[in-house]
C-alpha cells in the first residue's frame, strides 16, 4: 500500500541553500530600499533647509517673543527676584527690601542706559509708567537721606500705590502671558486678578472681528464676480480665452501700491466714479466711497479677484460639458442642468478660491491703510504699528500668533467640511 508520506521530499542541502538565498535577497532588498530613502531625503534636504530657515525659524522666534520678555529681569535683577515673592492681592505695598533693591537696580541701569528699556517695557503694560520711571531716574541721586521708600515717594507719589508695584511684578517675569491678555483686551488689576479692560480701552477683539468680517466679505465678493468670469473663460474657444486670460493676469504686472493708489483717484469725492454718478443724476454731491468700509471692500476685491478666477478656472477647465448636455437631453432646463450637473463638479474650485482669497485678505495691510478710515484698519495694521512705531515686539508677536492660529483653525475646519476636496489652493 502506498502511503502519502512516500511522496514527501526529504529536506536536503538544496532547500537550505534556497532559504539562505531568499533571506539574502530580502536583506539586499531592504538595503536597496533604505538607500533609496536616503537618496530621496538628500534630494529634499535643500527644500527642508529652506523651509526651516525662512518659515519655521521666523515663526518660532515670533512665538518666543510673544511669551518671553527678559527686559525687567535683566535690567532690575534684584528687584525682580524680590517682586516675584510679593503677593499684590494682600493690598499691602512690598517691603523695604524691594524698594531698596529697586533703587539700587535703577541707579545701575541709569549708568548703563538701561532705564529707557525698563521704562518702555513697563509702559507696554500700563500707560504712564514710562514718564514715572524716567522722572524717578532723573531725580534719584538728588537726595541720599531717608529710606528708599521715602526717597522714591518723595520723587513721585505713585510709588506709594500698590497698582504701580503690581505692574512691576507682572513685568518682572521672563515668561509672561501679559501680551496675550492685552491682545484679548484683558489685564491684571492692582490685586493681580485678570479683568477686562475698561470699555474705552478695548481694541483688539473688535479688530480681529473686523478682520474676519472683511476677509469673509472679500472672499464672497471674489467668488460672486470671479465664478462667471472663470466659467466664461473655461467654455470659450482657446484662441479667445488666451486673450481674456492675459487681461486677468495683467494686474499681476502692476504693483499693489499702484493699484491701491489708483482706487483713491477713482473713489474720491471728486473722482471718476462719483463724476459718473453725478452725470447720471444718481447723486448731487457724490457718494462717500473712500476712507471707509466700502473703499476697503472694493479695492481688496479688485486686487484678489484674479486669484479667485485662476483657482476656479483650473477646476472648470477639467469639467467636461458632456454632463450638462446629458442633463439637457433628459429634459432638464439650462438652469437646472447647470446647478445639478455642472456646479457640483466645480465646488473644489469654489472652496480653493474662497480659502485662498480669505487667507490673503486676512494679512492685507497696504490696501486698508490707504483707502480705509481709522475704523477700517485690519489686524495687520496694528501689528505693523507695534513693530515700526511703538516697538512693542511682544504685543505684535502675540497679535500675529493669534492671527496665524485663527487662519489655521479656519483652514482645518475647511478641510474637515470638504473632506480634503479642493485643499490644493490654486
Amino acid at each position: 500500500m502506498i502511503m502519502p508520506s512516500d511522496f514527501a521530499v526529504p529536506a536536503n542541502g538544496n532547500e537550505q541553500v534556497a532559504i539562505a538565498d531568499s533571506k539574502s535577497l530580502k536583506a539586499k532588498l531592504r538595503s536597496s530600499e533604505r538607500a533609496e530613502r536616503i537618496k530621496a531625503m538628500l534630494l529634499i534636504f535643500p527644500l527642508l533647509a529652506f523651509l526651516l530657515v525662512t518659515f519655521l525659524v521666523p515663526i518660532g522666534s515670533l512665538l518666543m517673543k510673544s511669551f518671553r520678555d527678559p527686559t525687567i529681569s535683566q535690567e532690575l535683577p534684584h528687584a525682580a527676584a524680590l517682586l516675584r515673592e510679593w503677593d499684590p492681592s494682600s493690598g499691602k505695598l512690598p517691603g523695604e527690601p524691594v524698594f531698596n533693591a529697586f533703587g539700587q537696580d535703577l541707579l545701575a541701569a541709569k549708568s548703563n542706559e538701561g532705564v529707557s528699556r525698563v521704562a518702555s517695557r513697563l509702559n507696554y503694560d500700563e500707560a504712564g509708567m514710562r514718564s514715572l520711571v524716567m522722572k524717578t531716574a532723573r531725580h534719584l541721586g538728588e537726595s541720599e537721606s531717608g529710606t528708599w521708600h521715602e526717597r522714591l515717594t518723595a520723587i513721585d507719589s505713585r510709588w506709594d500705590d500698590v497698582g504701580t508695584w503690581s505692574t512691576m511684578k507682572y513685568a518682572s517675569s521672563t515668561w509672561t502671558l501679559g501680551y496675550y491678555l492685552k491682545a484679548f483686551d484683558f489685564k491684571h488689576d492692582s490685586s493681580g486678578a485678570v479683568v477686562r479692560q475698561p470699555k474705552s480701552e478695548r481694541l483688539y477683539v473688535s479688530v480681529f472681528v473686523r478682520t474676519a468680517w472683511v476677509s469673509l466679505s472679500v472672499s464672497a465678493l471674489c467668488l460672486l464676480f470671479g465664478y462667471p468670469v472663470a466659467y466664461f473663460l473655461a467654455n470659450i474657444p482657446a484662441r479667445y480665452s488666451n486673450i481674456f486670460m492675459i487681461m486677468v493676469l495683467l494686474p499681476f504686472w502692476t504693483s499693489i501700491l499702484v493699484r491701491t493708489t489708483a482706487w483713491v483717484v477713482v473713489l474720491q469725492t471728486n473722482g471718476v466714479l462719483n463724476d459718473l454718478f453725478i452725470r447720471l443724476g444718481l447723486t448731487k454731491t457724490g457718494f462717500a466711497l473712500i476712507y471707509n468700509r466700502y473703499g476697503v471692500l472694493i479695492a481688496m476685491t479688485h486686487i484678489l479677484l484674479p486669484y479667485a478666477i485662476l483657482s476656479l478656472y483650473s477646476v472648470m477647465k477639467g469639467v467636461p460639458n458632456i454632463y450638462v448636455k446629458a442633463a439637457r437631453s433628459l429634459g432638464a432646463g439650462p438652469i437646472r442642468s447647470f446647478f445639478q450637473a455642472y456646479f457640483p463638479q466645480t465646488l473644489p474650485g469654489v472652496g480653493a478660491a474662497g480659502m485662498l482669497t480669505f487667507i490673503l485678505a486676512v494679512g492685507y495691510y497696504i490696501t486698508p491703510a490707504i483707502v480705509g478710515g481709522a475704523d477700517d484698519q485690519l489686524a495687520s495694521y496694528y501689528i505693523a504699528n507695534h513693530v515700526n512705531n511703538t516697538l512693542n515686539w511682544g504685543l505684535a508677536s502675540a497679535l500675529a500668533s493669534i492671527l496665524l492660529v485663527g487662519v489655521l483653525v479656519v483652514y482645518a475646519i475647511f478641510v474637515r467640511m470638504t473632506g480634503g476636496a479642493g485643499v490644493k489652493l490654486g
